[in-house]
């Protein structure tokens, strides 16, 4: 006799995980002060910042999993904004800038 085997096929349903999208400012932004970002991708608002995350001394970042890109600014305190044009991200990439205020 012979014994059927039943073959499982498994379908690929591994999702590879998304690159974050950074933003990592070099600023010295002096004691007992903070960096924001506002823009207009997912969490950001032109109306509030979000207060960047300090990683050492003069080090700060921002990081999202966006599905497009987003135009944003950093600012002082959530007041003073850096001088010039917006700047603009892609979807799973790294700025890293100095801005100026």
């Amino acid at each position: 006799m012979s014994r059927a085997h039943k073959i499982e096929k498994k379908s690929d349903t591994t999702v590879k995980p998304r690159k974050k999208t950074k933003v990592m400012i070099k600023y010295d932004v002096g004691y007992n002060n903070n960096l924001y970002i506002r823009g207009n991708g997912p969490g950001l608002s032109w109306e509030h910042g979000v207060l960047l995350q300090n990683i050492g001394p003069d080090e700060w970042i921002w990081e999202a999993n966006l599905s497009t890109g987003c135009d944003f600014k950093v600012l002082i305190n959530d007041q003073q904004y850096e001088t010039g044009e917006n700047h603009h991200i892609e979807d799973g990439t790294l700025i890293q800038y100095t801005p100026q205020f």
